[in-house]
């Protein structure tokens, strides 16, 4: 078992991201669904359809999702007559095979890493995926404890939470004075023509890990207006994405400026109470944060997912390109964030800190 630690500095958080998916069916689930049980996917079923019977909450659906992310593929508002999923129950828990993570404060500047020792920055403020206060930091803190600690090459290291994720890219990574920031979407760099300056910055200069978790980012307008199906009806638009949140999920499909407006408030709740006035036609954002915001809102009968617009976005680690190691460190963390997939680790992170975070937000 290999040291490791997470320490926590008291710089002030500069952004927040968000987090995962619903998805609602046009007629009654024929089949029982049990946890602990294998599903075959009836006509007129959808994740959230599924996760209302197996757990009385449709919202618990990303349960589902992360359990049989390699079947459903891409676009969970669209599963298969057909299909064979998994319905994971809810209580089971596996112990850890990472050494517990310490919670060490500490205000004095870091000394440069050591060239035997990876180290890792984590953000905070984003329940479950990086929060300090959270168990063992959040979601993906305790994917990267663990990945590490079960690598193929053993080498040390150290997570440290540095709150300013404004600082993590540059210089903190550029500069080498950390290996890897946690907690990173990923755009497409395929289509990199079409992203921001930021996202190509990101695209240019950064190898990514392998994908640590998968969430869902939907579309929100009205429950009393028609459906949208297509991302050019959303064109000349007025679309509330909070400020400090990513946007190159919206430049990829062009609903980026002149051709849509963009509201940017400081809070996603304030998107919510001004979609649900008229203030805004639509609101972008993970699922599981929308959900959130719209229970805290009063909002949540008023408003519509628009299910074919979903996306599956991707949470990476990024590791500078001019990284003399870099190649070493990737290839180091990818075996352990792939050994405890093959293992089953990663699920039973995963569903606990989902587990934990809807009962402490929707009760």
């Amino acid at each position: 078992m290999m040291k490791s630690s997470i320490a926590f500095s008291t710089t002030t958080c500069a952004a927040a991201l968000a987090a995962a998916f619903i998805s609602t069916g046009t007629t009654a689930t024929a089949q029982s669904v049990q946890c602990g049980t294998t599903y075959t996917v009836q006509s007129g079923d959808s994740l959230s359809k599924l996760a209302a019977e197996a757990y009385d909450d449709a919202s618990a659906f990303q349960i589902i999702y992360s359990a049989n992310a390699d079947t459903v593929g891409p676009n969970p508002g669209i599963i298969s007559v057909g299909m064979r999923l998994e319905v994971p129950c809810l209580g089971d828990t596996v112990a850890s095979t990472a050494a517990p993570i310490s919670q060490d404060v500490g205000v004095e500047r870091l000394p440069f890493p050591n060239e035997r020792e990876i180290r890792v920055a984590q953000g905070s403020n984003w329940a479950p995926f990086a929060n300090e206060a959270q168990e063992q930091g959040g979601m993906i803190t305790e994917i990267a404890n663990v990945a590490l600690a079960n690598s193929a090459g053993g080498t040390p290291y150290k997570i440290d939470f540095i709150n300013d994720w404004g600082a993590h890219l540059t210089p903190l990574v550029t500069d080498h004075a950390y290996d890897f920031s946690l907690s990173w979407f990923k755009p497409n760099c395929d289509q990199i023509a079409r992203l921001g300056e930021d996202s190509q910055f990101r695209c240019n200069n950064f190898d990514w890990t392998e994908p640590m978790f998968e969430q869902v980012f939907g579309y929100y307008t009205r429950a009393s207006e028609p459906e949208v199906t297509r991302y050019s009806q959303l064109l000349g638009k007025v679309v509330c994405r909070p400020s400090g949140y990513a946007t190159f999920q919206l430049e990829e499909n062009d609903l980026k400026e002149p051709n849509v407006t963009w509201v940017r408030p400081s809070d996603p709740n304030e998107c919510f109470t001004a979609l649900a006035a008229g203030d805004v036609d639509v609101v972008a954002l993970a699922v599981d944060t929308a959900d959130g915001a719209m229970v805290e809102t009063g909002t949540t009968d008023q408003i519509r997912l628009n299910e074919a617009l979903a996306q599956v976005l991707t949470i990476h680690g990024v590791i500078s390109k001019n990284n003399p190691q870099g190649e070493a460190m990737l290839a180091e963390f990818n075996s352990g964030l792939n050994a405890i997939k093959e293992t089953g680790e990663w699920f039973e992170i995963v569903r606990r800190h989902l587990t934990e975070f809807r009962a402490m937000t929707q009760g």
